[in-house]
């Protein structure tokens, strides 16, 4: 895989886009934005298998996302052999057996980090969250494609890095571990954090404004906020992140996940 800086986004939420065009519709639009033009290449999956590989378009993806017959969408770009961006959304079947319905369904991305497209990404990464009726999800940047992906999807063990603490190890452990309270917890915080409604019934963003701790505190919709630690995402490469992301922590400690029972190994 490339080892260029590349953004991690995760996104959970259970509301299904199969007879529900217009919600597919939304979210089409959003991935058909310049900002994510790497992801070159729109598929579907039904169960194990992906086919119908096509250049995307606002009218493909939603009528891949609205089909029934399929799983998932993936986007993706290679270079030669490697992946350099990838995406993928649920569309909602298969999955209504979840313990927990707000959070039952998944989306991530992972694309390549570039300064000047920053904002428009933050921002297309919001309009998607709001078009899911996300309930968690994150914003973070890692070092290559294969780690950001991994990162994305919640695995079940993050690679060492510079920048990742004991402590956010444990956090994105968590992730997977308690994925059961991610909708009304966090396990840990990120670069940028998604708080759904689960988070926000018990937290004030006026209080999170004023505790200094982000950069950024944004009412995306009346059920969903967004918060940045920082404005450079790179911060996420150094270890002078972790300083941040201690008064992130305690701002945010009503709704933070005790990881500290969780293991190294």
């Amino acid at each position: 895989m490339t080892d260029a800086a590349t953004l991690a986004v995760r996104l959970d939420y259970g509301d299904a886009l199969t007879g529900a065009p217009a919600a597919a519709r939304a979210v089409a639009d959003v991935l058909a934005r310049p900002c994510f033009a790497e992801l070159s290449r729109l598929s579907a999956r039904r169960k194990d298998r992906w086919s119908k590989h096509v250049k995307p378009s606002v009218e493909l993806i939603a009528a891949y996302l609205a089909d029934s017959s399929n799983d998932a969408i993936s986007m993706d770009t290679k270079r030669g052999a490697e992946l350099v961006a990838g995406a993928e959304v649920e569309n909602g079947v298969g999955r209504d057996a979840a313990p927990v319905f707000e959070t039952r369904l998944q989306a991530y991305l992972a694309i390549p980090y570039v300064a000047r497209d920053l904002e428009a990404v933050v921002a297309g990464v919001c309009d998607l969250a709001a078009a899911l009726h996300a309930a968690a999800g994150f914003i973070a940047l890692e070092p290559s494609y294969g780690l950001a992906h991994r990162a994305a999807v919640a695995a079940s063990r993050p690679k060492e890095r510079t920048g990742l603490s004991e402590q956010r190890f444990r956090e994105r452990r968590a992730r997977l571990r308690y994925a059961d309270r991610i909708g009304t917890e966090l396990a840990g915080v990120e670069w940028g954090t998604f708080l759904g409604p689960g988070h926000l019934e018990r937290v004030d963003l006026g209080e999170l404004r004023r505790s200094g701790a982000f950069e950024r505190v944004v009412e995306v919709s009346p059920r969903l906020a967004y918060l940045q630690v920082s404005d450079d995402p790179e911060d996420d490469l150094t270890e002078g992140f972790e300083a941040k992301l201690i008064a992130a922590r305690l701002a945010l400690a009503a709704i933070t996940t005790d990881v500290s029972a969780l293991s190294l190994e």
